[in-house]
């Protein structure tokens, strides 16, 4: 017979029921503490490859812009020149025909077109640019305010109400040029959402660290397959829309080291959080 190792093994006599289950519960703990583990790194092994995925589809997407960008940097340089001159032309009728009632309303159609050229090209350009910017104390109310009334100048048949209730805390670190343009595409986007008619609100308020700005409408909302897309380039709702506006607003708003979101409530909704400091500005 073989003895060895017997002196390990205990005698008959000594397993008890109540041993095999003492034995068999320290098994079951220790299993279901593998598999809690095995169950965890499986968790964090799907996080990371799917957070790996997302990171590669961005810098595919990044590539993909950035020679998106030089290109159509390229392209609105080369437009921005004649619309130069057309602008030019345009003011010199316009003197020209200042006593034509009839012929100065066309004038005024295509001066309008012209701004509306002119203001796509700026998305174009600002969408092409590097990310960086130069960030000063920038009055936001004022910067709003001044927007509203270039925008109503705009809208001729003044059919578009804009309602702000804004907060006492003015100042953020902003670039002025970037802010307006992104206030105007926001403004722009809202009306041509609503189609120049009903309700655009603006309102502001300190929450936190955030000076949070709210701009939304009563328009007929964002569609549901274009929300989770809204801010990515060319993505439009709109047969009249490039799909440059949004982009761009995302792109200052990044800037900023603001953030945005879009939500649907009663029409669009749009949420900026700026940092600020309570004791700073």
């Amino acid at each position: 017979m073989d003895t060895r190792n017997q002196s390990n093994l205990l005698p008959e006599s000594e397993i008890t029921p109540a041993f095999l289950a003492t034995a068999f519960a320290r098994f079951e703990e220790a299993s279901s503490r593998l598999e809690e583990r095995y169950a965890s790194l499986k968790t964090e092994s799907e996080r990371l490859r799917v957070e790996l995925q997302k990171k590669e589809e961005e810098v595919r997407r990044a590539e993909k812009m950035a020679v998106l960008g030089q290109t159509a940097a390229a392209l609105a340089h080369e437009i921005r020149n004649p619309l130069g001159a057309i602008k030019l032309f345009m003011s010199l009728l316009r003197e020209d025909v200042a006593n034509m009632p009839s012929s100065l309303g066309l004038v005024e159609e295509v001066n309008c077109s012209i701004s509306t050229l002119d203001r796509v090209i700026s998305n174009v350009l600002q969408f092409a640019k590097d990310k960086e910017c130069a960030l000063a104390p920038a009055n936001l109310n004022n910067i709003i305010a001044e927007e509203i009334n270039l925008f109503k100048k705009m809208d001729r048949q003044n059919s578009l109400s804009i309602e702000t209730r804004l907060s006492e805390h003015t100042y953020i670190l902003g670039n002025d040029g970037l802010l307006r343009q992104m206030l105007s595409n926001l403004l722009t986007n809202s009306a041509q959402a609503s189609h120049y008619k009903g309700t655009i609100s603006i309102s502001s308020e300190l929450e936190n660290d955030s000076l949070k700005l709210i701009i939304s409408d009563n328009g007929p909302g964002i569609a549901a397959d274009i929300l989770p897309k809204l801010f990515e380039p060319f993505v439009t709702g709109r047969a009249e829309g490039t799909g440059l506006g949004l982009a761009v607003v995302k792109n200052i708003v990044t800037r900023h080291g603001a953030s945005i979101s879009a939500a649907n409530d009663g029409g669009a909704k749009f949420t900026i959080l700026f940092p600020v400091s309570r004791r700073g500005l």
